[in-house]
């Protein structure tokens, strides 16, 4: 196993421990591969929205914390 692979498999061992999630180890070599592309791409987009000309889009779905009743504090 290369030293890359070793990383992405610690990276899914981190965060599943982290979400309280049980990840088989006949899969954690799939599950790795496939949440390393998922964060390739997710910081592809990020980095394109962060763009100027993309700087006045709003998301169509607001995600807010349980609880939070979407009020910012005065």
């Amino acid at each position: 196993m290369s030293e890359v692979e070793d990383g992405a498999l610690a990276r899914l061992r981190a965060l599943a421990r982290l979400a309280g999630l049980k990840v088989a180890p006949s899969r954690e070599a799939a599950v790795a591969e496939l949440l390393d592309e998922w964060v390739i791409a997710a910081d592809e987009l990020s980095r394109k929205m962060s763009e100027a000309q993309y700087q006045s889009l709003m998301p169509i779905t607001v995600l807010t914390h349980a609880g939070d009743g979407g009020e910012a504090e005065s």
